[in-house]
């Protein structure tokens, strides 16, 4: 084979040709999300994922009981490279690893705005710090805010959203609750005081009991105000919105559902993104 040579004037050609095509696939390439692991915000230490530069959208999240952000790394990226802050504090269990709830599972009509209430002391105290903090540069604004959450992480958006009086916040309007534990608010019809919000749930066919008293008639979907969305996964577990090896397969369209409704909630985009049956799934349900 030849040796091939290039004048230098070719060379400076072949030179700016390459930085032409760099500089355009740099700019189409989605900002990636950083992590900041070791972030403290009134003594509570959470994780940050947001877009590289910019303001953007801020959705708090919650992890399941006994969980750690971490553990739901795959679905909160998602969320930070579609464009949003995602800042998600380890409550108390994180850092112990209890999955022993104040009052037990089996007695919902016993539970009380006092039952695990240090996860609603979490939440309020980030949110009213975080104005003040370094990150408020990356958030667009504070009167509008997402919640999503896992089991217990789901009661806690829950609970923000109203069904617990004293846990209310005005500035949480969207709430995406995954295969959330919603029994205590169902069984003491509190299900109706989320009356100012949007509402996402997700469920899986495997998932029970949680999934099938969301979806039962006169269950925790029927009884929620609209706007109010509903994805029931084919072969989904309670674990299947964590990063465990078995679950990641789901996470690309439970994360289209979740964005598709923040995006609605919190960028005022289309609908009908969420009118779209994906293969995936087992139920659909909205009402606008």
């Amino acid at each position: 084979m030849k040796d091939i040579f290039f004048t230098q004037k070719q060379q400076a050609r072949f030179k700016k040709a390459a930085l032409i095509i760099f500089l355009l696939t740099s700019q189409m390439a989605p900002a990636t999300a950083e992590v900041l692991t070791t972030e403290n915000i009134e003594g509570i230490e959470v994780e940050i994922r947001r877009p590289a530069n910019g303001a953007y959208p801020l959705i708090v999240f919650s992890h399941g009981m006994g969980a750690c952000p971490a553990k739901y790394s795959g679905i909160q990226s998602r969320l930070a490279n579609a464009g949003y802050i995602v800042v998600s504090p380890k409550h108390e269990d994180c850092i112990s690893g209890s999955t022993k709830p104040d009052v037990s599972w089996r007695e919902p009509e016993k539970w009380t705005a006092q039952s695990n209430s240090n996860r609603r002391d979490d939440m309020h105290k980030v949110l009213d710090a975080l104005p003040s903090s370094h990150y408020a540069q990356y958030v667009e604004t504070f009167k509008q805010i997402g919640c999503a959450g896992h089991s217990m992480g789901g009661y806690t958006c829950m609970g923000l959203a109203g069904a617990w009086d004293s846990w209310k916040r005005e500035e949480v309007i969207a709430i995406a609750l995954l295969s959330p534990w919603n029994k205590p608010y169902a069984v003491q019809n509190r299900i109706a005081k989320m009356n100012n919000v949007k509402t996402l749930y997700q469920g899986g066919s495997k998932d029970r009991p949680i999934s099938t008293d969301i979806l039962k008639p006169n269950g925790t979907f029927d009884k929620t105000e609209p706007s109010k969305y509903l994805q029931i996964f084919k072969r989904a577990r309670h674990s299947s919105w964590t990063d465990g090896a078995l679950a990641k397969r789901f996470h690309e369209p439970m994360s289209y559902y979740i964005t598709s409704f923040f995006d609605l909630s919190l960028k005022d985009r289309p609908k009908e993104k969420l009118e779209v049956k994906k293969s995936r799934i087992a139920e659909l349900q909205f009402r606008h």
